[in-house]
C-alpha cells in the first residue's frame, strides 16, 4: 500500500448493504473517526458489480471517481484501484445507482486506514 501506514494508524474495513429500488440510488457516507490534519488513505473502495448500475466516488467533496458503469473493483476482488492511494480530510460518497427494474442489494467497502497524527483531537 503505497504509503504505507503507521503502526498508530487506524485500520479502515467498513463494509455497508444497502438496498436500492428500481431507478433509485443510495449515496453512502463515511466521516473521519479521528480530528487529524492529514485524515484518509484511501488505496480500495469495493463496490457490487452490477449490470444497468452506475457508481460515484466523492472525497472530501472533489469527485475522484465516476459516473462509471462499473466500480472501482468488486467486492468479490478488493484489488488496489488507487495508485498512490487517495489521500483526503474528513468525508467519503460513494454514490451508487440501481438503472434496472428490480431491487438489488449493493454492497460498499472502502479499505485503508486513517491517520492518527499528532494533532488530533
Amino acid at each position: 500500500m503505497v504509503p504505507a501506514p503507521s503502526a498508530e494508524d487506524i485500520p479502515v474495513n467498513e463494509p455497508v448493504s444497502v438496498d436500492i429500488g428500481p431507478g433509485q440510488q443510495a449515496t453512502v457516507t463515511f466521516t473521519a473517526r479521528q480530528r487529524t490534519n492529514d485524515g484518509f488513505v484511501l488505496p480500495t473502495v469495493a463496490v457490487s458489480k452490477r449490470s444497468q448500475s452506475t457508481y460515484e466516488i466523492t472525497m472530501d467533496d472533489e469527485e475522484v471517481y465516476g459516473p462509471a458503469s462499473i466500480p472501482p473493483t468488486d467486492i468479490d476482488d478488493l484489488g488496489v484501484c488507487f495508485v498512490p492511494a487517495y489521500e483526503f480530510g474528513q468525508e467519503l460518497e460513494v454514490q451508487v445507482a440501481n438503472l434496472s427494474d428490480t431491487e438489488r442489494e449493493y454492497h460498499v467497502q472502502p479499505i485503508g486506514y486513517e491517520r492518527r497524527g499528532n494533532g488530533g483531537a
